[in-house]
């Protein structure tokens, strides 16, 4: 008389074929477990320790996870050299305005343009400036 036995899959009785050897009824059951295990070890849950009650991961990080000091060189200076290229390749008239530049135009424009406080708008809301070089009357 043969013994069933119970899938570690499935928990189905079964019938040995081989003896010892099987542990699951069928090939479809073997190969969900197979795959089963696989995505658990690729989550890679966090193991609690029951004295500080922190998560610590239940493997050593691969080479891929860790840091090094050459890693950290190689991308400050990978980032310094496409920073650098970029200056380089964009023209002045396309690289953004910092504060003083902003500050140097409105001293400019300060210099220049004398606001007129006793004429009104123009048609558009303009209002109207005594250009000091030229002596004309602009509106801006």
């Amino acid at each position: 008389m043969k013994k069933t036995e119970i899938c570690k899959y499935c928990g189905g009785g079964y019938v040995p074929k081989r003896r010892g050897a099987q542990k699951f009824c069928s090939n479809s059951c073997r190969s969900l477990n197979w795959k089963n295990n696989q995505t658990i070890k690729e989550l890679k849950a966090p193991v609690v320790n029951s004295i500080d009650d922190k998560p610590v991961l239940a493997e050593n990080p691969s080479l891929q996870e860790k840091m090094s000091l050459a890693g950290i060189g190689n991308a400050a200076a990978g980032a310094a050299i496409a920073e650098i290229a970029k200056n380089i390749i964009t023209p002045n008239a396309n690289k953004p305005a910092t504060k003083k530049d902003i500050e140097d135009l409105k001293m400019f424009f300060n210099a220049r343009y004398l606001q007129i406080k006793n004429l009104r708008k123009d048609a558009n809301g303009r209002l109207p400036y005594y250009d000091v070089q030229t002596g004309n009357l602009l509106y801006f």
